[in-house]
């Protein structure tokens, strides 16, 4: 039964619950201050033009459902939350991208398939179609009369996958990256210590040297396990954005009269909980707290 034929007072087919858009708008304004002061604090500048946009275009679309669970017969709220919330985890992903090469400019680009710029010009690019297609079908479905057109829904679902397959594309990437790193990395470090203590019985004076390189490769080892705390973080954030992408492209394919669109519990748990998963995800796994001390706003 399509939506007008069950409920003609809903644009949703439901009313959305007050006290779960109060809970997201909340964690999001949270987690949105935090990442803000991460970025003052720690100097990573990049936050700003992803993931506090992402987090801004969230706290829209979730105060507009708050707005609809006030006003379910006003339509503009309907459109408002699709839009934004649809468009949002295009510039999380935009930090995971800038992460990875920070990863890689600082381990070894003889570890990556691409090189540093390749990834952001790759990805960003990708994510650039996928927001215009999604912008474009999502201003002509909330300016269409309903019901809503095909064409701007295969649109919006066009940007949707885009943007899926792009993300895919890009974790298995950087979990190759990864792997090699700290594969290689540790070979080096065996081969190191195996010729230090080859030096160190030959050598009388050769001790404070010894201790130096030492620390010196201790010192690296923590920065790459550090870095695999930092992209644990990334992925985590990556794997939500899959997640929820795989949501959203199911439910408009289904179309604005289906199943998962009408029902509250999925835009919850698989949009709503994920993206607050992710934003938390690198709060917690922040780079600030696990890399060196960045020297500037532009100097790592």
């Amino acid at each position: 039964m399509g939506r007008d034929d069950y409920d003609l007072e809903s644009a949703y087919g439901y009313t959305p619950t007050e006290w779960v858009t109060i809970v997201f708008i909340v964690v999001f304004a949270v987690s949105g201050a935090v990442h803000v002061g991460q970025a003052i604090w720690f100097k990573y500048w990049i936050v700003f033009p992803t993931i506090v946009i992402g987090i801004i275009l969230e706290l829209i679309g979730w105060a507009a459902r708050y707005w609809s669970s006030q006003n379910v017969l006003y339509d503009p709220p309907f459109l408002q939350q699709i839009i934004t919330l649809i468009i949002a985890p295009v510039f999380f992903s935009a930090w995971c991208y800038t992460i990875l090469g920070l990863a890689i400019n600082r381990l070894g680009q003889q570890y990556s398939a691409l090189r540093p710029k390749w990834y952001l010009a790759i990805f960003i690019t990708c994510d650039i179609i996928s927001l215009v297609l999604q912008a474009v079908g999502g201003g002509w479905a909330a300016s269409a009369s309903d019901p809503i057109p095909k064409t701007p829904t295969n649109i919006m679902v066009g940007g949707i996958i885009f943007q899926l397959v792009s993300m895919v594309a890009f974790s298995s990437l950087a979990l190759d990256f990864m792997i090699r790193a700290t594969k290689k990395k540790a070979w080096k470090h065996r081969q190191s210590e195996e010729s230090m203590v080859s030096a160190s019985e030959n050598a009388t004076f050769a001790g404070a040297n010894d201790n130096a390189s030492w620390e010196e490769k201790e010192k690296e080892k923590g920065e790459i396990n550090g870095w695999w705390i930092v992209l644990a973080g990334t992925a985590i954030c990556s794997l939500m954005i899959i997640i929820r992408g795989v949501y959203r492209s199911v439910e408009l394919v289904q179309g604005w009269n289906g199943y998962l669109i009408s029902h509250e519990v999925y835009q919850d748990t698989l949009d709503g909980l994920p993206m607050s998963l992710a934003m938390i995800a690198v709060n917690i796994l922040h780079p600030g707290f696990f890399l060196p001390k960045r020297r500037g706003w532009r100097n790592p």
